[in-house]
């Protein structure tokens, strides 16, 4: 997963850097700010799986160690990043995406320069919010971590008055803005239904694509903060923490979004299908071609069998 999460977003980084039209420049400042925060979190997969095989099988005797090291200290930082900072640039696409959908005819979107502005500031924002909980944990014992005890280095202690505070608020920040961004996509995808009835027209491909991905961004964020917010929620029913929960929260849940981002916002557009269309048939990969097509959807509005215009 860290593999697929780096490639992924190293891919979209470039591919978006490469983007020189003057009205793309919102989109590519969003995106590669996007996947930034995404190639974090596959440097603290790497991380941990490389601290897994290192202290496989003798783990027991070297807990202080490992816990108390800067490497998970780091480890801590990146995952705590990641997520916010992804959840953050997130609901920035999701207004700028609402802005066009619900007001087409009319000048609302965010300026470059506001774009530009609000990213520096949550970048700066995140930082010290992720690291002031990290600098306090350094050379402290477990009740004064922020991880605790937890091997994979995931912030998850409650014990401690003023980390339970800080976890409290970081679940409740992102859990607010993932509310905000579903709100936003189930009006986007209410106006462009309703749009389609005033005018009398059929919902195009397009906006079945459209719609598409829209409820698989909401659906892929619920899959990957669902089960951390449960873990949050049992906790005040007096359950305890679930620290078998916290493994699977770390290395799959989280780290889903970051491999899945790339896909959502890079891999499945026009664009780079049209250019990795290209880059094949100069490989003269043929077969590997056709099955990429006839698996996209075409975003064209004319009538064809999906993709495979793109092959002609």
């Amino acid at each position: 997963i860290g593999t697929i999460a780096i490639i992924g977003n190293i891919v979209s980084i470039i591919w978006h850097l490469k983007i020189r039209k003057q009205d793309m420049l919102i989109v590519k400042t969003l995106i590669t700010n996007l996947s930034i925060a995404d190639l974090l979190m596959g440097f603290y997969l790497i991380l941990i799986a490389s601290a897994n095989l290192f202290y496989s099988q003798r783990y027991s005797e070297y807990l202080e160690v490992w816990l108390r090291s800067a490497l998970c200290l780091i480890a801590s930082f990146l995952v705590s990043l990641s997520s916010l900072m992804s959840t953050f640039v997130l609901l920035l696409i999701t207004i700028d995406r609402y802005l066009y959908f619900t007001y087409p005819f009319f000048d609302y979107r965010l300026s470059y320069k506001a774009n530009a502005i609000t990213l520096l500031a949550l970048w700066s924002i995140s930082i010290i919010f992720t690291g002031i909980p990290i600098l306090y944990s350094i050379n402290q014992p477990a009740a004064n971590r922020l991880y605790g005890t937890t091997s994979v280095c995931l912030p998850s202690n409650i014990r401690n008055q003023y980390l339970l505070i800080w976890l409290l608020s970081f679940c409740g920040t992102t859990f607010v803005t993932w509310v905000a961004i579903t709100i936003m996509y189930v009006v986007i995808v209410i106006e462009i239904i309703r749009s389609r009835k005033l005018t009398q027209s059929k919902i195009s491909l397009e906006d079945n694509i459209i719609i598409f991905k829209m409820i698989s961004i909401v659906a892929t964020d619920l899959i990957c903060w669902m089960p951390l917010y449960i873990v949050i929620i049992r906790v005040f029913f007096g359950q305890g923490f679930d620290m078998d929960s916290l493994s699977f929260i770390a290395t799959m849940s989280l780290p889903l979004n970051s491999c899945i981002n790339p896909i959502l916002y890079t891999i499945f557009t026009k664009k780079f299908i049209k250019y990795a269309r290209i880059f094949l048939m100069q490989c003269r990969c043929h077969n590997c071609l056709t099955i990429y097509c006839n698996h996209l959807p075409s975003t064209s509005d004319g009538p064809g069998k999906g993709s495979l215009k793109y092959v002609k």
